[in-house]
């Protein structure tokens, strides 16, 4: 069977993509190598993925099984007593003023299996190791199932929502610009009796900032419904090459820690559910996102440093708008290509948003506007704007002062 399109990676990407062509009564095909549940980083959401969560019906569930986030906090590590919330309610368009907390474990999973309620074929165990070519176009790939048997998958059209593996791009050959700044370590593990706050605020996540210049890090603190917190430190690599020792990643997490009085404070006497991880945080911008017969979702269309917590907004908001272009592509080539074109506008302007504001947090520029005191009304607004995600729209005069003010910067590095 020839599928109408065929999706590679299970994620909210994959998953949200799957989902709205499936109920559009296209053939859809969802591979995942891996099975769900699985643990992974990125579990606070932004107000502004409300809307695909809505359309593809999962939003009734999500609101009754996670906690509701309706601001995010930052923190002077050295002093608690300085810190600035903004509420997503400030935002300059808040239709939407809360997102959740969700472990990404239970999250994914029910994007995944919600993907296949709505009519994708659901292949969990399957790797897809090859990219099937004819004359230049993407026509299916080569998968090796779960019982090691190699097969060919055909389909119409392939959506590479395979993460950081990023296999179609990479494939086609195409370049990946590292994120000048932005290549971070994340120390991270979960927690259970850590501090929150109380009342509409117990949602929110906490952003303490600790060093300075160069070595400026950060602590998220992510709470969930169920008592657990996410906790992770995100570090430069001269922090790192300053505080290497035999402990691993434990003995680097506590380090950051014991740099942090407010996050000791948080913590308190809180017990660590597993021993601390760590994993590359090294920020990357694909050139091409798309080509015949295919494009990239998701983390495989590039990565962004945590900070904003913009990785599963993007490829949520990035995979409804990536099926609208496709669906149209199936029906008339000339509607999906103009389809195309303005999907990758919009989702590059968005990235990119996110990019330069990264970047200058790391180099001080946007810090100093979080936490000064009075605020000016009009900057406060902005980066509520931001973190809401609210950042696809070009002509917002609020986005246009942000790029102005915090430009993204690349570099190009052929490869990965």
């Amino acid at each position: 069977m020839t599928f109408d399109v065929l999706v590679v990676g299970g994620g909210p990407a994959g998953s949200v993509c799957a989902a709205q062509l499936a109920a559009r009564g296209r053939k859809v095909a969802l591979l995942e190598r891996a099975r769900h549940p699985r643990f992974h980083l990125g579990e606070s959401l932004l107000p502004q993925s409300l809307p695909v969560l809505d359309a593809i019906g999962v939003l009734p569930e999500v609101r009754r099984r996670f906690l509701t986030k309706r601001g995010a906090r930052f923190v002077d590590g050295s002093d608690d007593r300085r810190a600035v919330r903004y509420s997503f309610s400030e935002a300059f368009q808040a239709r939407h003023d809360h997102a959740f907390q969700v472990p990404r474990d239970e999250f994914d999973d029910l994007l995944f299996h919600n993907a296949g309620a709505r009519g994708a074929e659901l292949r969990e165990g399957w790797e897809a190791t090859r990219i099937v070519r004819e004359d230049g176009r993407a026509v299916g790939v080569e998968a090796c199932a779960p019982d090691g048997g190699a097969h060919s998958i055909p389909a119409r059209f392939v959506v590479d929502a395979t993460g950081r593996e990023a296999m179609m791009a990479r494939a086609a050959g195409a370049a990946v610009d590292r994120i000048p700044g932005l290549d971070r370590t994340a120390l991270y593990t979960q927690v259970r009796g850590a501090w929150r706050d109380t009342g509409e605020r117990e949602g929110d996540i906490q952003i303490v900032v600790f060093g300075e210049g160069a070595d400026v890090g950060w602590f998220w603190l992510i709470p969930f419904a169920d008592g657990r917190t996410s906790v992770g430190a995100v570090v430069s690599p001269g922090w790192m090459r300053a505080r290497l020792t035999p402990g691993g990643a434990p003995a680097l997490l506590a380090a950051a820690v014991e740099q942090a009085p407010a996050v000791q404070r948080m913590l308190g006497p809180a017990q660590w559910l597993f021993p601390p991880r760590a994993t590359a945080d090294f920020s990357f911008r694909v050139r091409q996102l798309r080509g015949p017969g295919w494009l990239c979702v998701g983390d495989a269309a590039g990565f962004i440093d945590p900070l904003f917590s913009t990785g599963a907004h993007l490829a949520m908001r990035g995979a409804m708008s990536a099926a609208d272009a496709i669906d149209a592509s199936l029906a008339e080539s000339d509607a999906g290509q103009s389809r195309f074109e303005a999907w990758e506008r919009e989702l590059r302007a968005g990235a990119e948003l996110f990019v330069g504001a990264v970047q200058a947090f790391y180099l001080g520029d946007l810090t100093k506007f979080l936490f000064v005191q009075p605020q000016h009304p009009f900057l406060r607004r902005a980066v509520t704007s931001m973190l809401a995600g609210d950042v696809f729209d070009q002509h917002a005069l609020w986005a246009r002062e942000m790029r102005a003010r915090f430009p993204a910067r690349f570099e190009s590095e052929k490869g990965g």
